[in-house]
């Protein structure tokens, strides 16, 4: 608890700074929503001309690249960007600076910034869940609910470990950003849309090796009653909170591999 209160302080504090220069700060804001919005006009372009997608319409497809957004915003507010800069820290030194603090040094690091620019992925995100999901038949139950926010949890656990894992790599390797970029932008990229469109090999990468299918894919299929659209068996549908659960712990693993392994340059 100690530590949400200080995280929270750390943000509010953090967006004031931010404050000090409006105009920047509603422009960051603005260039994020219109660059997805963007997205999703190459999505209804692409689904006006053929209609559907293997038999995803353009409301469904959406949806399922809604779940993308929304959970990648949360997680990359809070974890992108300290990942992207480790990489820096460990090859100057500053690194140091965090390990000798009375403070968890993930948490530590992560609670240096906030990304403030992911608010605006949020926001269009939720602006298209309420055009979304009232298109789709949907049986919003209380269970259903409950599942839905079980399920967006799950897929912030799985992008906030994949952030981290690619991330810690910088404690082996003087070069990692190339890491970070290819899986949270090219690999994250094929869950535009649905992965049973791909080749078999890539849906079991998306599956099996970096789970990304389990944070859109699987929760949509569960939703839209999608069924055999693809390769595996239909419980995965229920696998996005386990997934979660297990990569987070995987990638703290390999994040106190990766402190035990750093060495400070001395400078």
């Amino acid at each position: 608890m100690n530590h949400i209160k200080l995280y929270c302080r750390f943000i509010a504090i953090f967006v004031k700074g931010k404050m000090e220069y409006r105009f920047s700060f509603f422009m960051d804001l603005f260039t994020n929503i219109f660059t997805y919005s963007l997205m999703f006009l190459s999505i209804w372009i692409l689904l006006n001309k053929f209609n559907h997608i293997q038999g995803w319409g353009f409301y469904e497809v959406m949806f399922l690249y809604n779940l993308n957004l929304f959970t990648y915003a949360l997680s990359g507010m809070i974890i992108k960007h300290p990942m992207l800069d480790l990489e820096g820290m460990v090859q100057n030194g500053t690194f140091d600076s965090i390990l000798i603090k009375p403070l968890n040094p993930l948490f530590h690091i992560i609670a240096r910034q906030f990304e403030y620019t992911f608010m605006g992925h949020i926001l269009l995100a939720m602006i298209v869940f309420g055009i979304s999901i009232p298109k789709l038949n949907i049986d919003w139950s209380i269970y259903h609910a409950l599942w839905f926010f079980i399920l967006i949890f799950g897929g912030v656990l799985i992008h906030s470990a994949i952030m981290i894992l690619s991330g810690s790599f910088s404690f082996w390797f003087v070069k990692s950003t190339m890491v970070v970029e290819m899986a949270i932008y090219d690999i994250r990229s094929f869950l535009n849309y649905p992965i049973s469109i791909y080749h078999k090999g890539i849906q079991i990468l998306l599956t099996f090796i970096l789970p990304f299918a389990f944070i859109n894919f699987y929760p949509a299929q569960f939703f839209l009653e999608k069924e055999g659209s693809t390769l595996f068996h239909p419980i995965l549908q229920y696998g996005t909170p386990v997934v979660g659960v297990l990569t987070i712990l995987l990638s703290y693993f390999v994040w106190s591999k990766g402190i035990n392994k750093y060495q400070s340059t001395g400078s």
